[in-house]
């Protein structure tokens, strides 16, 4: 704080602190979320399994291998059930393969 300028606000509840951010920054702390998760989810798998998109309440996910593609299809409701657990209202519902 410089000599002569107002002192901050301290906040007494969250919801003051929610007022302050904006949607953009809302959905970019969401994208953020998701990739680390997903990182942390798949592991090893992250070479083959590359996030590429959210739209809406679907998840896109480019598979490089085929073989890959298959495990995915099997673990596709599993990752979803776990990815949702970290929002505080489930987002993803289903994921699309590319």
């Amino acid at each position: 704080m410089k000599f002569g300028q107002p002192p901050r606000k301290n906040w007494h509840c969250a919801q003051e602190l929610e007022s302050g951010y904006n949607k953009l920054s809302k959905q970019l702390n969401r994208l953020m979320i998701l990739d680390h998760v997903w990182k942390q989810l798949v592991g090893l798998k992250s070479r083959f399994w590359v996030l590429k998109a959210v739209q809406g309440d679907t998840l896109y996910v480019q598979v490089k291998v085929s073989v890959a593609k298959n495990e995915l299809v099997a673990r596709r409701q599993q990752l979803i059930t776990e990815l949702n657990k970290h929002f505080e209202k489930p987002w993803i519902k289903k994921i699309e393969i590319q």
